[in-house]
This record gives structure tokens, C-alpha cells and sequence, in this order.
């Protein structure tokens, strides 16, 4: 179903005409040409292109510039960084400036500059690698904590780096733009016109939901829980399928949507929530990559596997409401014999912690 890891970047080197030298990664290279006029302290400059070749992954098959605009007009309520707050420095950072520009996203070629110094980490012997782990690191847990970036390929955004040698030492500037991309969006957006609408009809619809889903704390994680299962359903022909667009607006999603468009609701009435991915057994024997759901509620946590509590129904008909609410806040005794999480959501290989689970049902 769904895997966040970026695949190996290859590194290969270019000399351009002006005798500077500049790193080609993943086939994209980045020339800083140097003036004529430019102050003779400078001994040497080179930019540096990091891009990552996808987030998102394969999708489940499981059945049961500096620019001066300004940054207004989306808006987005996020609870909590799970996965944000176990990064290292240098990933929180990257992760920082995207967030950060959340509502500059949607030109799709914004140039995002990260104010933060990386002289320590870049000036090491594997500073590049390590500058490499976190970036993707830092890209991977920003695509678990915030759903509402749907229209955005992450595999289509460079981190450069530009490095500025004087007598006085080193300096690295660092900042994110859409590299040889015309831009950044998935395949499905080319405008900021279209972005905008897609964005306006999902919050649209989010906003309706929580009307909806008033009351206690299991009633906002019940009442969202039914809304999404009585109005979607398993489809994973759609382009849209692991995102909050295609559960909302097109109805249709796998379980990466399923469990995207949850923690989207969720973050929007004030409930904890984390999105963990791992495995799954299904009721024929199979095993294939899947998404769900922790939450938390009075103070404990629990899963919540949205996509298995809305089953195909073979011949059509109605899913009782005991088996829509199956794997609805169940604790890790039940749980862990059909799921297995994978704590690993990057290729750095660094190891998140999850949630500890309560042990039985609410």
C-alpha cells in the first residue's frame, strides 16, 4: 500500500566553463556562475542539488525562488508533530521552513531558504550524507504530520546548497525550489488556480465534518470515523487514492487516504492523532503494505484502522455497525495479531518511536 522511503540519491560530478565545480545528483545540475565583478576574497563557490525521488511510494491494494508572495489565503490546523519532534536539529529545520510555508506551497516553484546554520555538519568528512539523512528524514515526517499537502511532489523539490569560500572561511546557504521541475505539484495539478480550488473544496468539507462531529472526545473520533466510512469507499483505481482530496472530493481512497483524510479531520477538532505505517494480514492470508491510525483519548492511546472498519461488501449491502466498528479503537492485543508497524520511515534508517498502545479496546 504505502511505504515513505526516498530512494538512494546517486551523486556524480560536472565541470562548467567556468571552472567551478558542481555536484549533479539525480541527473539535476546546479550551476552558480561567478561574475566578473565579484569580490576577489571569494576563492570558490558551488551549488549542490539534493532530490528526493518520492515520499509517498506505492499505493495499498489491501480490500477488507526568493519570492515576495505573501503567505495567506490557506489555512491549516495541525495538532501535534509526532514525527517532527524526534528529528535531529538539522532535520527539524528543513521541516520548520516547509511548514513554515505552507500557504507558499501553492505557486508551486516558491523558493523556501532555511535560516539555519549547517557550517558544523557540512564541513564534516560525510556531511553531505548526513545533510542527505536528514533532508529526507525531515521530508518523511512532514509528510506523515500534515495530510493537507496533497498537491505537492515532494520527489519534485531540490534542496540546494550554496557554498561561498572566502579568507574569512565557509559559508552555506540552503534553501528548497523546484530545481529543473517547471514545479513541484503531482502530476495532477499545473496551476496555483487549480491548487487553490482543489484546497478550498477540501476544507470545505472537512469543515462540514466537524460540525458534525461535536461532543466528547470519543464522540468527535466516532462521529468522523462513521462520516468518512458511510461516504467513501475502497477504490484504488484513482489517482487520488492516498490523499485527502481523492477520500473527500472524489469519495474514493485506499487505506493511505483512509487514514490521511482521519488524522486531516482529527487535527482540525483538537485530537491527537499519528499516522503509522507497517503491515497488514487480511482475512484471505495476505500480507501487503498498509496505513492506519493512532489516537488518543482519555489520556491513552489506541488504533483506529478506518479502511478495515469500512470492508467490501460482496453483493453490496450495509455494514452493520459491529463490523464498522471492528478496529475502531482497539488496543494492542488485538491489534498486533493481523499489524505490524514499521518504525523506519526514511532511508537513513533511523528508528521513530510509536505510541505505546493501550493493551485492550476502549
Amino acid at each position: 500500500m504505502y511505504k515513505v522511503y526516498i530512494e538512494e540519491t546517486v551523486y556524480a560530478t560536472n565541470t562548467v566553463d567556468n571552472g567551478s565545480e558542481n555536484k549533479v545528483i539525480n541527473g539535476v545540475i546546479e550551476q552558480t556562475m561567478i561574475s566578473s565583478n565579484q569580490s576577489t576574497s571569494v576563492e570558490s563557490s558551488q551549488s549542490i542539488t539534493l532530490s528526493p525521488s518520492s515520499v509517498s511510494g506505492n499505493n495499498p491494494q489491501i480490500s477488507t525562488p526568493s519570492n515576495s508572495q505573501s503567505n495567506t489565503g490557506i489555512t491549516y490546523k495541525y495538532n501535534n508533530k509526532y514525527y517532527y519532534n524526534q528529528l535531529d536539529n538539522y532535520a527539524k529545520a528543513i521541516y520548520d521552513a516547509i511548514a513554515n510555508n505552507i500557504g507558499n506551497l501553492k505557486y508551486g516553484n516558491y523558493q523556501i531558504n532555511i535560516d539555519y546554520d549547517f557550517s558544523n555538519l557540512l564541513s564534516q568528512e560525510n556531511g553531505e550524507k548526513s545533510l542527505d539523512n536528514s533532508y529526507n528524514d525531515a521530508v518523511n515526517a512532514l509528510n506523515l504530520d500534515i495530510p493537507s499537502i496533497f498537491y505537492i511532489d515532494f520527489s519534485k523539490m531540490s534542496l540546494n546548497i550554496e557554498t561561498t569560500t572566502n579568507i574569512f572561511g565557509t559559508k552555506y546557504k540552503l534553501y528548497l525550489d523546484a530545481g529543473k521541475n517547471i514545479n513541484y505539484y503531482n502530476s495532477l495539478f499545473t496551476s496555483q488556480a487549480q491548487v487553490e480550488s482543489a484546497i478550498l473544496q477540501v476544507e470545505n468539507i472537512k469543515s462540514q465534518i466537524c460540525n458534525l462531529s461535536n461532543g466528547t472526545e470519543y464522540e468527535k473520533l466516532r462521529k468522523s470515523h462513521d462520516w468518512l466510512i458511510e461516504n467513501m469507499e475502497y477504490e484504488a483505481s484513482s489517482d487520488n487514492r492516498g490523499n485527502v482530496y481523492g477520500a473527500l472530493i472524489e469519495k474514493k481512497a485506499v487505506c493511505e487516504g483512509y487514514a490521511r483524510v482521519y488524522k486531516y479531520v482529527l487535527d482540525e477538532l483538537g485530537m491527537n492523532s499519528v499516522l503509522i505505517t507497517g503491515t497488514a494480514t487480511n482475512s484471505k492470508g495476505v500480507t501487503e503494505d498498509h496505513m492506519w491510525n493512532y489516537v488518543q483519548v482519555g489520556g491513552l492511546w489506541y488504533a483506529v484502522d478506518i479502511t478495515w472498519d469500512d470492508p467490501i461488501v460482496q453483493g453490496g449491502g450495509r455494514v452493520s455497525t459491529a463490523i464498522k466498528h471492528k478496529y475502531f479503537l482497539i488496543g494492542s492485543d488485538e491489534l498486533f495479531k493481523t499489524h505490524k508497524e514499521k518504525k523506519v520511515i526514511s532511508k537513513s534508517e533511523k528508528i521513530f518511536n510509536l505510541p505505546l498502545l493501550n493493551s485492550f479496546k476502549y
